[in-house]
């Protein structure tokens, strides 16, 4: 058994932590008599009379004397909608580096009392925040934002203002704004970029077209052409590198002109990598290629279709996780979840596996550590109630250190740039869910 903890710091963090920690080192002239210019007797250079070489009073970089407050606030996403499940941490250094591509995603370090994850409106509570000069991190997945705010010694609760936390829409050059790497695959039957804009990432006109170069997304020609495209869905396959470089890739629901069989080992080395494979209805063969073992369609499987039933119907499902109802109960409050309306499915699927791909697996410790081991274990969101009792809808499952997404259902097509449908917030709640971290916030 490899712990990936370990492969994470040593081979990832560590050039970050150092990074961040000469940043905090100051110069000191005007003494001698020890290495570092001043006239204490630490063994390290940055002059702070200890030896820990971060630049601070204590050993963890975090000065930990002195008055604390509360901090409230909320985490919203671009467009404007809470976030649930964000994480929301102050730091005397900088948030997480997220490389730009496909990795694996060891959860953020923070400080007890000074993190907080958000409930499902969007709203959070850090208990403990030193008086003083800090930056604010808000993130969610591939999704992070950057502030510095200055933390006064009263009152003992404080606000902060919406905009600070407030997850970007767009990359900053200076790197305190990040948005995922996303590529789309467009075609005409389910279209996720209009789902991505209404995250913030793009603007729709009032027809519901993507407002021309606004996108914050690659988009590949598939069954649909676009001006912005970076060109036909075959670029997107070029090399495993142009693969990795997306943090998520959207097979939305078609008949797709591409064989898939031939690419099954870079879906594969792209999810083991860290990559995010999100596909609904007919799309879904790009997971069942990839990962046979794990999902399986009704009817017999081709290189370009999956074996699914054809037809369209509608019908009504529950919700099973309880922070998914929670939010909803929000974003869409008169939607029963157990009663939740499902328009336009498309595909039956026949089976999924608890006990595929051993070796594969991520498992979760008491203590939020990770590991990769055991079988790949699907987590089932949505199952049908009503037209087929029991169908599983929505489900995600973990392949090393990467996830795959399918949905029966997909972006309902007759909303025009109106308000997204509620099925659509499911689909809009598992974009920043699939993203998440491995294990659990790592507590310094």
């Amino acid at each position: 058994m490899k712990r990936f903890v370990a492969i994470w710091l040593v081979v990832l963090l560590v050039p970050a932590v150092l990074a961040l920690t000469m940043c905090e080192k100051e110069s000191s002239v005007g003494d001698s008599g020890a290495p570092d210019g001043d006239s204490d007797t630490d063994s390290d250079a940055d002059g702070d009379g200890d030896s820990d070489g971060d630049g601070d009073s204590d050993a963890d970089g975090d000065s930990d004397e002195g008055p604390t407050v509360s901090l409230t606030g909320v985490v919203k996403s671009a467009s404007g909608f809470p976030i649930a499940g964000a994480l929301v941490y102050v730091t005397y250094g900088n948030g997480s580096e997220i490389p730009d591509n496909a990795y694996c995603y060891e959860c953020d370090e923070v400080t007890e009392g000074r993190y907080a994850l958000t409930n499902p409106d969007g709203t959070w509570t850090i208990d403990r925040a030193p008086v003083g000069t800090l930056n604010i991190v808000s993130r969610k997945g591939f999704f992070q934002r950057q502030r510095e705010i200055v933390i006064a010694a009263s009152p003992d609760v404080q606000e902060v203002p919406e905009e600070t936390t407030t997850l970007p829409g767009a990359n900053t050059a200076d790197g305190l704004d990040r948005i995922p790497n996303y590529a789309v695959l467009l075609n005409s039957w389910d279209r996720p970029e209009v789902l991505l804009a209404r995250m913030g990432l793009a603007e729709l006109d009032a027809t519901g077209e993507l407002v021309p170069g606004t996108a914050n997304f690659d988009m590949y020609e598939e069954s649909e052409t676009n001006p912005d495209a970076v060109g036909a869905a075959d670029l997107l396959f070029e090399s495993q590198e142009t693969l990795n470089h997306y943090h998520m890739i959207f097979f939305p629901c078609t008949c797709s002109t591409l064989d898939h069989t031939q690419y099954r080992d870079m879906l594969i080395q792209y999810v083991a990598d860290g990559g995010k494979l999100y596909s609904t209805c007919w799309a879904g063969h790009w997971a069942e290629i990839a990962f046979p073992d794990v999902i399986d369609f009704v009817g017999e499987d081709t290189g370009t279709s999956p074996g699914a039933t054809p037809g369209e119907w509608d019908s009504a499902a529950t919700i099973l996780d309880d922070t998914m109802r929670a939010w909803l109960s929000v974003v869409v409050p008169n939607e029963d979840p157990d009663n939740f309306p499902i328009r336009e499915l498309w595909a039956e699927v026949e089976s999924i596996s608890y006990e595929a791909y051993d070796g594969h697996g991520v498992v979760i410790h008491p203590d939020g550590s990770w590991d990769i081991e055991g079988p790949v274990i699907p987590t089932v969101w949505v199952e049908d109630v009503q037209a087929n009792p029991g169908q599983l809808l929505t489900f995600t499952f973990p392949y090393d250190c990467g996830k795959v997404f399918y949905s029966n259902y997909h972006v309902t097509m007759d909303t025009g740039g109106g308000e997204s449908q509620p099925q659509e917030w499911v689909l809009i709640y598992l974009f920043y869910e699939i993203g998440v971290c491995l294990g659990e916030p790592i507590i310094e």
